[in-house]
């Protein structure tokens, strides 16, 4: 089979261009995959990924881009044109009518209040089911998002990556539990409420990532005088082995497609609060969901994620994302619709 994927976006790396990322280089192993991407992310894919640079920093309306795009995809002549979310879906739509045979497919990353962009294509994929509120239905599909299994550090290199932290933010007591958040520091993610929530709560929270509204949380944090259990720890390449060190992982974004953040969480066995947003309440028990925007509920959230009976309710969860929220079945899942629409 072969594959196009066009990825839209021109900078940063978040969910959707790790999904991308992923299933495209997994997707490889077995069938010939061209990406069109920004250059920025020419170092993302393997050697088996064809790949072709295009500037997608240039408006959806750029006729420039729109020619470049339906040249390249006319001359490798694919069987399955794949559009990763909302900027390269309508890029493919206005394009569609100069470009030879083929299936298209997209997928929803997050939410949108209109989704008539996506229904051009012969099959949308959205990667929760709320996501699919607006799709005609026979045209929707769901696959969840998918990590690579991370390996598990010894209890040695877990005490010292602790230890290093707690040196460098000269933080007390290293017996407190550790609440831990992963995300970017802007609005929608809403780490003020976070801070709220944890106000009253003993226990020490790292906050990984970094954005905009840094210094504002900061302020918050000092004006909460939680500064001796807050540490903010920027952007970390190690996130992953981070999460092992932590008791509770915990998102209070106002918006969530279906987050990585969890699934890595729940395949490092590690329970989780969060508010309600997409995706996750497909998965976490209800005593550990949080209405949006409220931090006494999400305060209770975390306490009872920080129990012995959480380990108990998650216990399931963490041997079902094993099994089911792993690169190699979402690209199965993937392809299966590839292959239902080219019968």
């Amino acid at each position: 089979m072969k594959i196009v994927q066009v990825l839209a976006t021109s900078g940063g790396v978040g969910g959707l261009e790790q999904h991308t990322f992923n299933l495209v280089n997994e997707l490889s192993q077995q069938h010939e995959v061209h990406i069109i991407a920004h250059p920025c992310y020419a170092d993302k894919f393997n050697a088996h990924v064809c790949f072709h640079a295009v500037d997608f920093s240039r408006s959806r309306w750029n006729i420039f881009l729109l020619c470049q795009l339906k040249s390249i995809i006319n001359i490798i002549q694919p069987d399955i044109v794949h559009a990763q979310a909302g900027k390269a879906a309508e890029l493919i739509s206005k394009i569609r009518t100069w470009l030879k045979p083929v299936k298209f497919v997209t997928t929803v990353h997050g939410t949108k209040k209109n989704k008539s962009i996506y229904t051009f294509a012969d099959a949308v994929i959205a990667v929760s089911q709320a996501l699919t509120q607006g799709i005609p239905s026979e045209k929707a599909y769901v696959v969840y998002n998918g990590v690579y299994t991370q390996p598990n550090l010894s209890d040695e290199q877990k005490q010292q990556l602790k230890s290093e932290i707690y040196t460098q933010y000269s933080l007390l007591n290293s017996s407190k539990k550790i609440v831990m958040c992963i995300g970017r520091l802007e609005p929608v993610k809403n780490i003020s409420l976070l801070l709220h929530a944890m106000s009253n709560i003993d226990a020490h929270l790292f906050i990984i990532g970094d954005g905009s509204l840094r210094s504002d949380l900061e302020q918050q944090t000092a004006a909460q005088k939680m500064k001796d259990r807050v540490a903010f720890l920027g952007f970390r390449t190690d996130a992953r082995d981070l999460i092992q060190i932590a008791d509770v992982v915990v998102l209070s974004s106002d918006r969530e497609g279906f987050p990585l953040v969890m699934v890595e969480a729940l395949q490092a066995n590690k329970t989780m609060a969060s508010t309600r947003v997409n995706g996750v309440i497909e998965w976490l028990p209800e005593p550990y969901l949080a209405n949006i925007g409220q931090a006494k509920e999400l305060q209770q959230a975390i306490e009872n994620a920080l129990t012995v009976q959480a380990q108990e309710d998650f216990s399931p969860l963490f041997m079902k994302a094993k099994q089911e929220l792993t690169v190699t079945a979402m690209a199965q899942q993937t392809l299966n619709i590839y292959e239902h629409l080219l019968k």
